[in-house]
């Protein structure tokens, strides 16, 4: 039993041994941007420096004097001797992969380079039922493998919610609605949505009953205006009477 447990002990400790041996500082960089792998382990005084891509194929080196690259690092990179950062201009898909510096000598820890597109700008559809009391929103867009991981969510009101639908009914308090898609160089939001389950019947009958009441204002004070001439024309000689007509007609057919 004891002897056992002893040799689960030593299987879990290789486990973790090969792990912590193998685990790589994964750096992401955006499809045409410029990326810098740093070496983790600083040297005061660097006599030589060498990158290597994949652990056998040399990229960049340098041992005094001018800096010497190789394959893709032959019209794209850069190496700054003072620090032993390299440097890849105009980064593509296929530039990722696994690069390792070697500083005076010394084999350094290995970095991982994922390099991703920018993810695109998402386009919401919706399905709704024919009695208009719940839809379906959807956050479509065109998913590639160079996009990597992409989380999609919903950018409503006062919260977020995941997902690539959205169940909204009559109940839904939110009156817009936004689709946010991200991965790990960049992020991008849809067009806002209004809500499709808001009917505007409401905001036209407003504008509606405003139509009807402003007229039906102006006719009420013509017309109480127009009563209280009459006990006002009495006072007035007939000629002038005319007038206060004339200009009363003018007033109204001015409307």
């Amino acid at each position: 039993m004891a002897s056992t447990t002893v040799f689960d002990f030593g299987i879990l400790f290789l486990a973790w041994f090969i792990t912590d041996v193998h685990s790589v500082k994964v750096l992401f960089g955006s499809k045409g941007s410029s990326v810098v792998l740093s070496p983790d382990e600083a040297e005061t005084s660097i006599i030589s420096i060498t990158w290597k891509r994949g652990g056998r194929f040399c990229v960049a080196e340098w041992f005094g004097g001018d800096s010497t690259f190789y394959f893709r690092c032959n019209d794209g990179c850069s190496l700054n001797t003072e620090t032993g950062n390299l440097t890849i201009n105009d980064v593509k898909i296929e530039d990722s992969g696994e690069y390792t510096p070697e500083i005076n000598g010394k084999l350094l820890s290995a970095q991982k380079l994922r390099v991703l597109s920018p993810v695109p700008k998402p386009n919401i559809t919706h399905d709704c039922d024919p009695e208009k009391t719940k839809c379906t929103l959807t956050c479509s867009f065109d998913r590639t493998d160079d996009l990597g991981d992409v989380e999609v969510f919903w950018i409503l009101d006062d919260r977020r919610e995941k997902g690539t639908e959205l169940q909204i009914t009559k109940d839904t308090k939110e009156e817009t609605f936004i689709c946010s898609l991200k991965n790990p160089v960049s992020s991008e939001n849809s067009t806002e949505l209004k809500n499709p389950l808001f009917s505007g019947g409401v905001t036209s009958l407003f504008y509606l009953l405003i139509l009807l009441v402003i007229p039906l204002i102006g006719v009420g004070v013509f017309l109480i205006f127009h009563f209280k001439s009459k006990k006002t024309f009495s006072f007035f000689p007939v000629q002038l009477k005319e007038q206060i007509c004339v200009n009363y007609l003018s007033i109204f057919h001015s409307f």
